[in-house]
């Protein structure tokens, strides 16, 4: 018998084509991947292994080839079909000294309470920073965490109506002596302080036609984002409350109706007193910030301070910032003549600037100058064009800054303040927080030294 070699050499025969071999199903290993975290009636059916397509279909033609390309092939970073996602990460654990932070401020509010003196003082002046820094962790844990952002702004309404009492009192003592009346406006100022809880608790600006874009930058508005706008919006209208209904600014007109309220509001400190406690408040303040940010649940220390914008500066810079200091003072002495002028002409009333400086006559001194350019420039510009400025722009972050000396100012050295601020936050915008408080400071370090009386 011939072999199929014999029998396809004999003439005449066609060739003898030998059958494809058989082959043997291989199973194919698990692999591990994200679908096995899914019910199995979730996943897309199952694919055929290769040799099962193999015997169904019978060879398949060789692939074309196709032209190199440069890099490497694109990675596929999620192994499900479409319709499936990764499943979210896990959060990044919160630091233990965000939490240490503000159980020191948390215990130094508390014991403030019990201890008398000097250390007493110390710890008082860490309940503001308290409050807001405690709000601000909670938000910042509400992100991954509801009940932390319900928390938070529990917080902001207690302290709106806290704010809210304030200001019937200020205004109580500002309003005195006008009887029946008084009382009425006193009222009024507390209920429509109150109903500044409103924006807190609906902050709507963010999707209004106002390009809110340009002035803060940015679209993403988080859960933090819309606390701070929420905030920084109902303590600016809260502010100006006792201006708008009074009329006069509530502190100068309760010590032009008490010889006794400024030694009142000031717990009989003193000059070298109240210079003291500015410095307790700055310390608080520069702690609070850090944890206002995020340090610790969000950012480590250097990303909090590059946040802040509290950033080493180069000598260039220190010259550029002095610089700008004395073009801010020109700037605003040619301001206040103006807007003097502006007023004078409409009739409108203007600061009294006798109340102004028997309310600032303690820091009317060389050291008193030193010491309000370092805690106001550094303080202010930390906590307006450091946490807020970023979050919400220059001019909703400023107009809080403006209603914070509403207390003491008429509205025409608040027009000045404002304008100041404006210049301050475009100094931010283009440098760093740094810079802007070495202008802040050095303006105001001249200010209280021109104010200082020529016999002292």
């Amino acid at each position: 018998m011939n072999q199929p070699d014999d029998h396809a050499r004999i003439p005449g025969n066609p060739p003898v084509i030998p059958e494809p071999p058989i082959l043997a199903e291989v199973p194919e290993p698990p692999v591990g991947s994200a679908s096995d975290d899914y019910p199995p009636w979730l996943l897309p059916p199952p694919v055929p292994s290769a040799s099962a397509e193999i015997l169904a279909k019978g060879f398949p033609e060789p692939p074309p080839i196709l032209p190199e390309t440069e890099g490497p092939p694109p990675r596929v970073d999620n192994p499900l079909p479409p319709m499936f996602s990764p499943r979210r990460p896990v959060a990044d654990p919160v630091s233990p000294g965000a939490f240490i932070g503000l159980g020191v401020l948390m215990a130094a509010s508390l014991l403030a309470l019990f201890i008398p003196g000097e250390l007493g003082r110390l710890l008082l002046g860490s309940w503001t920073t308290c409050i807001f820094s405690t709000m601000a962790v909670a938000a910042y844990l509400g992100l991954e965490r509801s009940w932390a952002r319900q928390v938070s702004w529990l917080i902001l309404g207690g302290t709106l109506i806290l704010m809210a009492l304030f200001n019937g009192g200020i205004s109580l003592r500002a309003m005195s002596e006008n009887g029946v009346r008084g009382n009425y406006e006193v009222l009024l100022v507390m209920c429509l302080s109150l109903l500044c809880v409103i924006p807190a608790f609906r902050p709507i600006l963010h999707q209004s036609p106002l390009g809110f874009r340009w002035l803060s930058g940015t679209t993403e508005w988080t859960s933090v984002r819309l606390l701070a706008l929420g905030t920084t919006v109902s303590l600016t209208l809260s502010c100006c409350m006792p201006l708008l209904i009074l009329g006069e600014p509530p502190i100068l007109l309760a010590m032009q109706r008490s010889a006794e309220f400024a030694a009142e509001i000031t717990q009989n400190r003193g000059a070298e007193g109240m210079l003291r406690d500015n410095l307790y408040s700055l310390v608080w303040t520069l702690g609070g910030a850090m944890l206002a940010v995020g340090m610790g649940i969000r950012r480590n220390t250097t990303q909090t301070l590059e946040r802040l914008g509290l950033q080493r500066i180069s000598i260039l810079q220190l010259g550029v910032a002095v610089l700008l200091t004395a073009l801010l003072l020109g700037l605003g002495e040619l301001m206040d003549l103006g807007i003097t002028r502006t007023w004078q002409a409409f009739g409108w009333k203007t600061t009294d600037a006798s109340a102004v400086e028997a309310l600032f006559s303690s820091y009317f001194t060389p050291l008193g100058a030193i010491i309000i350019g370092v805690t106001a420039g550094l303080g202010e510009e930390v906590a307006v064009r450091g946490i807020l400025q970023p979050r919400l722009g220059i001019l909703l972050s400023n107009c809080f800054f403006t209603a914070m000396h509403a207390y003491q100012y008429h509205w025409d050295a608040l027009c000045s303040v404002f304008i100041t601020g404006l210049v301050l936050g475009l100094i931010r915008k283009k440098t760093n927080t740094t810079v802007s408080a070495i202008v802040h400071g050095g303006f105001d370090f001249v200010l209280i030294l021109m104010a200082i009386p020529k016999g002292d």
